[in-house]
């Protein structure tokens, strides 16, 4: 007779217990994250829910001692200290790291068969080498299909311009052609890190024109009016620079602008004889 009522009060013992525990886990994740899983609770039940925006104090500012250091000197360059100079603002300029032969050499090695690397035939100051492919037209012998690249430079080097000119007749010699200029964007923005103009690929197979032109260098690919199947990819310094273009290329070029000092790699001085 002693061990129901001791069983039984034992079993409400654990029950209070039990739901006192469950009770404060609920009522935590309800009331978590500003009340977010109670009024969630309360909005699927229908019941309706008033929100209210809190606006927080503004904060303020604490003040703080710290140790103060005194008669400590600051080198300034003496550049912070000049005026503006107006008038005499730069710009990006494109410097090609391949010049005219190199490039010669580089469509060579992939196929093209370039000629030699020599004076052009209109000008003894630009060097020129060239390569060009004929594909016969069975259907009208007499109006083959063909391909033509020429590259021109100074003669200490630097590259002008790299010019492709296809004309194509029939199905096959289009894709021919057209592949191979697009190898000659890809070698070419790839020699010159002009990665911006190699995303033009897929214009060139499609035979879709552009132009672009970045940094006093451009490239653009358009059609002939003369004919269908005539094409031109032409890459060539900008004929018109900014103000601020020429005044960076002159800058690079020490026959219009002051020379470095022997401090900073240049020439050294010239010994002049002591005037008696």
């Amino acid at each position: 007779m002693e061990t129901k009522p001791r069983r039984r009060l034992g079993i409400l013992i654990f029950c209070i217990v039990f739901l006192a525990v469950a009770g404060s886990i609920g009522v935590t994740a309800l009331l978590a994250n500003n009340q977010r899983n109670l009024k969630r609770v309360m909005r699927s039940l229908g019941m309706p829910v008033t929100e209210t925006m809190v606006i927080p104090k503004p904060g303020v500012m604490e003040k703080f001692k710290g140790k103060r250091l005194k008669d400590i000197g600051v080198m300034l360059d003496s550049y912070v200290l000049m005026p503006e100079i107006k008038d005499r603002e730069s710009a990006f300029l494109r410097n090609m790291h391949k010049d005219g032969e190199t490039f010669c050499q580089l469509f060579d090695r992939l196929g093209f068969k370039m000629s030699a690397w020599q004076p052009g035939s209109f000008s003894k100051n630009v060097n020129e080498c060239y390569n060009e492919v004929t594909i016969p037209n069975a259907a009208a012998p007499d109006n083959p299909s063909t391909f033509f690249l020429m590259i021109k430079g100074t003669a200490d080097g630097a590259l002008v311009s790299t010019r492709v000119k296809f004309i194509f007749n029939d199905a096959a010699s289009r894709a021919k052609l057209t592949n191979m200029a697009a190898q000659v964007l890809s070698e070419f923005s790839k020699a010159t890190t002009w990665t911006e103009v190699g995303l033009e690929k897929d214009k060139l197979l499609a035979l879709q024109p552009f132009s672009s032109s970045l940094f006093g260098f451009s490239a653009r690919f358009s059609n002939e009016f003369s004919g269908p199947g005539r094409y031109n990819l032409i890459f060539a310094r900008a004929s018109l620079l900014t103000a601020e273009q020429k005044r960076t290329a002159d800058y690079f070029d020490r026959t219009r602008f002051f020379t470095l000092t022997p401090d900073y790699g240049g020439p050294p001085f010239r010994q002049e004889p002591a005037k008696t």
